[in-house]
């Protein structure tokens, strides 16, 4: 039968559900038997092409976006189909329909993908090859037509990872956007990401964070607002609302992370603050204790250490210079010996102590003849031995050798004088006996017997005894002064044995 002048149908079952309808026969109006018979076998010739034959030759492509119009030119096609031609027929038919079955993946999944948002004329390119070869393979051109769906497959499966691409720069650009908190920017970028997977959960967790952006922006704001006052604790608040908000917000944990900061070292600031102002005072226990709550603060910091050990050397120096102030009070007061005392206390504490060492020396010495002097004062009978007298001398001697001498220095020298004149200066003592006793004054003379006599004795301790025979011995001590006795020393041996 030939078809040349048949029109090719364009509708396909994969987009729109229809099928080819076999045109209707015409009818002449002749009622001749004769008439009716060719007709009626025409009518069986074209029926039994149109079902065994043009299906073989001939099958329709899946995808068909438009009809063709009335005026389409068909292309002639053979009346008769070798072998050969219907096997690579079946084969262009098999591999249009393996193209176009991924056409069809590709096409769904860009539809879900909301493609007509981000790459709307690359699609319709695409589309437009897939009609092509729906033109092509209705013209029989095979060859062609497989051509055109592959590259319209392959215009759709890169615009599908162009699109994997564009999703993934939205989802950036929303994160982006949400740091730097400009609300225009992650709106725009989200919605397109919902539009493309809003059933991932990066998106939605990016579009609850963008519902939360208008919020954490104005936290954000106020924060700053308030660090910017020194607010610290209303700052604070602020930002920590702004990461309620936001967990994953950096910049709001940032901002959280230094208003901390500022707290502590503000809390840090005024513990030192405390502990230095309590040190000019000299008050080292609230000094220390107020250093000791900073290092709480910040463990092992290095300015609390060095506060420490400032306080602990001007306590020490306060000490040093207390104990140096005594000493020299005690030197201005001629109390060498409590001076001395003070001096050896700072030098074991710091023998490295200048000052005491230099000072010391002239006080020791000072010292030395101030005890002297003050034991001779103190017994002044002891001059009665020769090497006492000598000692006092030599004490008298370097007592006056003092070139400023002092008030008491003065009254030591003037007493010392005194009693070594007075201990050179013989008194009458007076004694008394019964005239039996034999009297002996010890260091002195043996007396003998008398009944009275007087012995001249320089001021001292001395011992007078008497013996008898047939009486107890009588020993008697006493001490002779500058002023001598009122009544006269009686012995006598009286108690018989």
């Amino acid at each position: 039968m030939d078809t040349r002048n048949a029109k090719p149908t364009s509708a396909h079952p994969a987009f729109n559900g229809h099928s080819n309808s076999p045109q209707k026969p015409l009818n002449s109006g002749a009622r001749q038997n004769g008439v009716q018979k060719i007709v009626i076998s025409v009518l069986l010739l074209i029926a039994t092409v149109v079902i065994f034959v043009l299906p073989r030759g001939v099958t329709e492509p899946w995808i068909n976006y438009s009809a063709q119009t009335e005026n389409t030119p068909v292309k002639p096609t053979a009346t008769e189909v070798s072998p050969s031609t219907a096997a690579e027929k079946t084969k262009y038919r098999q591999d249009a329909q393996t193209l176009l079955a991924q056409i069809i993946a590709y096409r769904d999944r860009l539809q879900e993908k909301r493609v007509e948002l981000w790459g709307e004329f690359e699609y319709k390119q695409g589309i437009m090859q897939i009609e092509r070869g729906d033109q092509q393979y209705q013209y029989g051109e095979y060859a062609e037509s497989v051509a055109s769906y592959q590259s319209a497959l392959d215009q759709l499966s890169a615009l599908e990872g162009r699109g994997k691409t564009i999703l993934s720069e939205a989802i950036d650009s929303t994160a982006s956007a949400i740091e730097e908190n400009i609300l225009s920017t992650a709106t725009t970028a989200i919605e397109l990401a919902n539009a493309m997977a809003p059933d991932s959960k990066q998106v939605q967790q990016l579009s609850q964070r963008v519902a939360n952006l208008p919020q954490l922006i104005e936290a954000m704001q106020l924060g700053e607002k308030l660090s910017a006052r020194s607010q610290l604790s209303a700052a604070k608040e602020a930002f920590n609302n702004a990461v309620k908000l936001d967990p994953e917000h950096k910049k709001a944990a940032a901002a959280l992370a230094k208003t901390n900061q500022k707290i502590t070292e503000q809390r840090f600031r005024g513990f030192m603050s405390e502990g230095f102002s309590a040190l000019d005072k000299d008050n080292f226990v609230e000094a220390k204790a107020a250093f000791n709550r900073a290092a709480t603060v910040y463990t092992d910091h290095p300015a609390v250490a060095q506060a420490l050990a400032q306080l602990e050397t001007r306590r020490s120096q306060l000490w040093v210079t207390s104990n140096m102030a005594r000493a020299a009070e005690f030197e201005a007061q001629e109390q060498w010996q409590r001076a001395k005392t003070v001096y050896q206390k700072l030098l074991l504490a710091d023998s490295s102590l200048t000052d005491a060492k230099v000072k010391q020396i002239p006080v020791a010495v000072r010292a030395d003849l101030d005890k002297r002097i003050n034991a001779i004062i103190e017994d002044p009978l002891a001059l009665s031995a020769s090497s006492q007298f000598r000692k006092a001398q030599q004490a008298l001697q370097d007592a006056s050798g003092i070139a400023t001498p002092g008030p008491v220095l003065k009254q030591q020298i003037a007493s010392l004088r005194e009693i070594l004149k007075a201990s050179q200066t013989p008194v009458e003592i007076a004694l008394t006996s019964d005239s039996n006793t034999e009297v002996t004054l010890f260091r002195v003379a043996k007396l003998g017997t008398f009944d009275k006599t007087s012995v001249a004795l320089k001021p001292g301790r001395y011992i007078v005894a008497g013996t008898r025979s047939g009486y107890r011995d009588v020993r008697i001590e006493f001490t002779v002064t500058g002023k001598g006795f009122d009544t006269p020393i009686s012995i006598s041996c009286n108690e018989a044995i």
